[in-house]
């Protein structure tokens, strides 16, 4: 993980976790998030119409020192062949909600975001990349994205090559947009299948078991 990541990884205690492959089942990404720490909760985001997933979660540990270590340890965990995106949840993805006037597509998503997503991003983004970002709607967005989905394969990665931080634009674009839609995403659920969890991964690699005591939850 970069030291952009890191230093974004604020006092919080849920995770957004991105880059999910599709084929990936909840069992399997809460056993990832449960190689950190006991969660609390798992909210997998769904397309309202289809039910198909879309790619990203957020993932509630019991304390903000269990997220911090889930932000070092699992940002470019290895599943399915995909490396997954792991930093601390903007506030507005915390509770499932947008900011005010957030529901407009048509409106800013804003700096605050476009610099929580660049956080994320595999590559090193410009400053003013992110502030070309943040002044993009979510429609603005999406049609970006459609546009480079349109293109040959092929001359997306020859345009990568030739034009220097253009993979960095459309990875850090693609993390935008799922941030800013992210309140659509699933109602948090508890563990399937109510299994107990395993070990928790220390962050010098250290594999060690815990015993979870039962935890009431304040609203």
């Amino acid at each position: 993980m970069d030291g952009i990541t890191a230093t974004s990884c604020r006092c919080s205690s849920v995770v957004f976790v991105g880059n999910i492959p599709y084929k990936a089942s909840e069992m399997e990404l809460w056993d990832v998030c449960e190689e950190i720490g006991p969660v609390a909760s798992l909210r997998v985001a769904a397309d309202k119409d289809t039910g198909r997933p879309r790619g990203f979660a957020f993932c509630e540990y019991f304390d903000d020192e269990t997220a911090r270590s889930a932000c070092r340890n699992l940002h470019g965990h290895p599943l399915h062949g995909r490396a997954l995106r792991v930093g601390i949840a903007a506030p507005e993805q915390q509770q499932g909600r947008r900011r005010v006037g957030d529901d407009d597509p048509n409106l800013p998503v804003g700096v605050e975001g476009a610099t929580h997503a660049a956080s994320q991003v595999s590559g090193t983004p410009s400053a003013a990349v992110t502030r070309y970002l943040a002044g993009m709607s979510r429609r603005q967005l999406r049609e970006l994205l459609d546009a480079v989905a349109m293109e040959p394969a092929e001359s997306v990665e020859r345009a990568k090559r030739e034009f220097r931080g253009l993979a960095t634009l459309i990875e850090q674009a693609g993390i935008l947009l799922d941030m800013a839609t992210a309140s659509d995403a699933g109602a948090a659920g508890k563990r399937p299948g109510g299994a107990p969890p395993k070990v928790r991964k220390l962050d010098d690699g250290t594999a060690v078991g815990w015993t979870v005591p039962r935890v009431i939850v304040c609203r």
